[in-house]
This record gives C-alpha cells, sequence and structure tokens, in this order.
C-alpha cells in the first residue's frame, strides 16, 4: 500500500505543482502584456515554464512568444520574438514571491534584426486567495544587432505584467 501511494504522488507531481519533501515541480502557462521603452510599442504575448525546485531554490525552463506593435502610428508594423531559455530563482519564506532572473536565446520574425541573447528577470507572485493563480512583473533586456549595418545595435529593454496559471 506504501508502494502504490508513493507512485500516485510521483505521477501526480508530473500533472500538478506538487511540493514532495524539500522538492517542488510546477509548470505555469500565462499571458503578458509589456511597454518597450523605444519606438512607443507595447507587446502582448504568452510563456510557458515548468519550475523546479529544491528547498526554496527554483529552476525554469522557459518558453515566452511576443508580438510587439507600433502605437500612435500611421504604419501598422509589427513583429513577433520567440524566446526559449532557463530562469533561477528563490522563493521568500514567509512571502509567496519568486524573484528570478535568467537568459534565453531570442528569434525575431517580420523584423530586420539578428538572432540574439536576452536577460531576462522578474517576480512572480502567487496568489494566496485563489489556488493556482500567478502574477508578475517580467521584464526582458536584449540588444540585437540590426541587419545591414555595420554592427549597430537594437537596444531595448522591454517591461510588463504577466498573469498566469501555475498547476
Amino acid at each position: 500500500m506504501k508502494k502504490m501511494a508513493l507512485a500516485v504522488m510521483m505521477s501526480g507531481a508530473s500533472l500538478f505543482g506538487i511540493g514532495l519533501g524539500n522538492y517542488q515541480i510546477t509548470p505555469e502557462i500565462g499571458a503578458n502584456l509589456s511597454y518597450q521603452n523605444n519606438d512607443n510599442r507595447f507587446t502582448y504575448g504568452g510563456y510557458a515554464r515548468v519550475w523546479l525546485g529544491v528547498s526554496r531554490v527554483v529552476f525554469a525552463p522557459q518558453f515566452k512568444y511576443d508580438v510587439a506593435s507600433s502605437v500612435g502610428k500611421s504604419d501598422k508594423s509589427s513583429y513577433s520574438n520567440t524566446q526559449w531559455g532557463g530562469l533561477v530563482g528563490f522563493e521568500i519564506p514567509i512571502l509567496p514571491l519568486t524573484p528570478y532572473i535568467g537568459a534565453s536565446y531570442s528569434h525575431f520574425s517580420n523584423i530586420g534584426l539578428h538572432d540574439t541573447a536576452s536577460f531576462n528577470y522578474g517576480i512572480k507572485i502567487d496568489v494566496p486567495l485563489i489556488p493556482f493563480l500567478t502574477i508578475g512583473i517580467d521584464g526582458t533586456y536584449q540588444k540585437p544587432k540590426i541587419f545591414g549595418s555595420n554592427g549597430a545595435r537594437f537596444e531595448f529593454n522591454r517591461i510588463g505584467a504577466t498573469i498566469g496559471l501555475a498547476f
């Protein structure tokens, strides 16, 4: 019977956020709305992460997809940015906060920018009164090279709000 209970708990850990002793496995999916500091652009998109932790230290492979749209301009140009990489964070005891930093490989579509590395940072907040709900602040710093320029770079910082479900 003990083996059966352990097998059920271990299989459940792969489907839902479960802490077994000092270990944690928590898949998270969500949406984001951000502001980019140049060209007056807003971005929207989604993300997926799987938080893996030992004690209070957590690691998360992540996938992000953002679409940047022009605001207040006559041209309706937009481009997409796909990122995949990893995060490392620390769950603060007592408070439901997890500050994190990380790095990702960043790919651009529909714009003349080379692929580059992106640096990610933010805070994830588990909402105590609503199970499975997370909110947060997420930021990305990138400096990709511009196609056709002699090494010129397009520097931007994107910061915004996230809302997600952690299972």
